[in-house]
C-alpha cells in the first residue's frame, strides 16, 4: 500500500500548509489551484511529473 494512503486530511492539510508558509516568506504565496495540485500528488490522484509536464505544456502554447 502506498505509505501516502495513510497520512490523515489533517496531516495532508499541514504540509500544504507549510508549503504555503514557506512560499510566503518568499512573496510567493500558493493559489488555490496549485494547493488543489499538491493535494492531488500528496493523495496519489496525480503526479510532480504530470502536473510539471501540464505547466510546462501550458507555457509552450502560450509562447511557442
Amino acid at each position: 500500500m502506498n505509505s501516502n494512503k495513510k497520512q490523515t486530511e489533517k496531516e495532508i492539510q499541514e504540509k500544504i500548509k507549510k508549503v504555503d508558509g514557506a512560499m510566503a516568506q518568499e512573496g510567493m504565496p500558493l493559489t488555490k489551484e496549485i494547493k488543489q495540485k499538491l493535494y492531488n500528488c500528496i493523495i496519489g490522484k496525480s503526479t510532480t511529473e504530470i502536473e510539471r509536464n501540464k505547466v510546462l505544456e501550458k507555457y509552450r502554447r502560450i509562447y511557442g
